[in-house]
């Protein structure tokens, strides 16, 4: 009886998992440009989008932030149109508000002050970690996925390739793109190339657990028979 109830529930409508969803989402996105800003101020490279998110920022009077916004919103509708759909809501909130938490917290002023190689590889490595896990976290809620996420599965669906070809023509195409606008390509760019996946991956696998049973849990306190 227990679990006839539980398939029936409908938990997306439940105001309290939808909550703890958003907050999720949130914190997520915070920590992922936290992890974005770190490498900015390590000076040592940073992640592919970001060579040309800052190399356009160094060429126009818009800030690394808006560039985040602008970039992103143009891959969304770009999505949108091939697939022609409407565009998600949830993609351009991420967007938008990644853009914003990346201005904010330039804006710091507690942000360390590089003056050692030491720190500079501190704040490499905390970025890189912090990048994957908050990539991870937003993932699992599910509330709204990346531009760069739904461009690459639109492309893979239509071309036939496989996703990871995809990601990776876009990854290098934003790189390319972002030397020739003068962005900064050093060690951080080849770290968070190769590292951010895997942390990503291993950060999408906790997430989802702890919302699976939060999910678990409401159904259990709906139900307790």
């Amino acid at each position: 009886m227990k679990q006839e109830n539980n398939d029936k529930m409908p938990l997306q409508s439940n105001p309290r998992l939808f909550l703890a969803k958003v907050i999720i989402f949130f914190c997520g996105l915070f920590i992922l440009a936290l992890g974005a800003t770190f490498l900015i101020k390590a000076n040592l490279g940073v992640a592919s989008w970001d060579v040309l998110h800052i190399g356009l920022a160094k060429r126009s009077f818009l800030s690394i932030g808006a560039w985040v916004q602008i970039i992103g919103i143009l891959m969304i509708l770009l999505s949108s149109a091939l697939e022609r759909k409407q565009p998600q809501v949830g993609s351009a909130i991420n967007i938008i508000l990644i853009g914003y938490f990346i201005n904010w917290i330039l804006g710091w002023s507690i942000l360390p002050v590089v003056d050692a190689l030491w720190k500079s590889i501190l704040l490499l490595v905390s970025g890189v970690g912090l990048m994957g896990w908050g990539a991870g976290m937003y993932v699992a809620t599910a509330l709204g996925s990346g531009p760069r996420d739904g461009l690459t599965l639109v492309l893979a669906k239509m071309s036939g390739r496989s996703v990871r070809l995809v990601r990776t023509v876009l990854e290098v195409t934003a790189l390319f793109c972002g030397w020739v606008v003068g962005g900064p390509i050093s060690i951080g760019t080849f770290a968070a190339v190769f590292l951010v996946g895997p942390i990503m991956q291993a950060s999408l696998y906790f997430w989802r657990r702890r919302i699976e049973e939060l999910e678990k849990m409401m159904v259990e306190e709906a139900f307790p028979w």
